[in-house]
């Protein structure tokens, strides 16, 4: 079983987005895909009720202690809230394999990234590397400074991979209002986003 996390500690940087459209990938893809929303708006479980019952089975939970399958085809993802600190975010990542961090190309985002990137690398099972870490641009619009200084920011953590940039553009809007993930939608509408996607997909390497 693979248990992916998508965390940090700031509100507001597009980790419900991530999950559900990872969910959505895996559920294609023919994986036993859970979906565990932890987040008190609920939006994960929000997105997984307006999905069509033609599309995937994707099951949804709210219960971090829920007993999960353990076998090769299951993929857990969990979409945690913010302000997850100290203790909590101990257990928490206890849970994972591996840890998606999505920021914003913000300098308040990206000045929260660089403390909680610093508080996951104090942790045991990231020291021991038990747990892969990587790094996400979210809503970038390319081009733009302050997007290139995240760019650069990014680049410069060292031992945790910046995998990809995802840009803002309103796919990720209908995604969320129609519960779809971007690969169940149309490729010409979605070609772009798709290739940013791919490091992503490759790097979690679902099928090992």
């Amino acid at each position: 079983m693979k248990s992916i996390m998508v965390i940090n500690s700031k509100g507001g940087s597009g980790k419900t987005t991530v999950s559900v459209n990872l969910a959505a990938y895996c559920a294609q893809k023919g994986f036993q895909t859970t979906l565990v929303d932890l987040d008190p708006q609920q939006s994960s479980s929000q997105w997984l009720e307006v999905r069509p019952a033609s599309k995937s089975k994707i099951r949804g939970t709210k219960n971090f202690n829920k007993p999960l399958k353990q076998d090769k085809n299951s993929i857990v993802i969990y979409d945690v809230p913010a302000a997850i600190y100290g203790a909590k975010l101990v257990t928490y990542i206890k849970k994972a394999n591996m840890i998606i961090v999505p920021v914003l190309p913000s300098p308040i985002d990206m000045k929260a990234a660089k403390a909680f990137i610093q508080q996951l690398r104090s942790m045991g099972p990231v020291i021991r590397n038990k747990i892969k870490v990587g790094l996400v641009a979210n809503r970038c619009r390319a081009n733009t400074n302050i997007f290139l200084e995240l760019d650069t920011y990014l680049l410069r953590e060292k031992g945790m991979k910046y995998i990809t940039a995802f840009r803002d553009n309103t796919n990720y809007i209908k995604s969320a209002r129609t519960g779809l993930g971007i690969f169940e939608m149309g490729e010409s509408a979605t070609a772009q986003d798709r290739e940013e996607w791919k490091p992503l997909v490759k790097w979690l390497e679902l099928n090992k």
